[in-house]
């Protein structure tokens, strides 16, 4: 629960009513697929900053 509380700081979910399971789940996938994304092309040999291993939660719509 802290994790996600400091993951969700300053962003769109950090107020609670923004906090719908749609859209939680959305940006936890939404992460995973960018943090998978980053590590594939750094096991292919690509220089990855650390950078691009974080994702903001943001207002994501279905079917985005």
């Amino acid at each position: 629960m802290g994790a996600f509380n400091d993951w969700v700081r300053g962003s769109y979910l950090e107020p609670l009513e923004n906090r719908t399971v749609g859209q939680i789940a959305a940006n936890l996938m939404e992460g995973a697929c960018v943090a998978g994304r980053a590590q594939h092309l750094r096991a292919l040999g690509v220089d990855i900053p650390e950078g691009l291993f974080h994702f903001t939660p943001r207002l994501l719509q279905a079917g985005q």
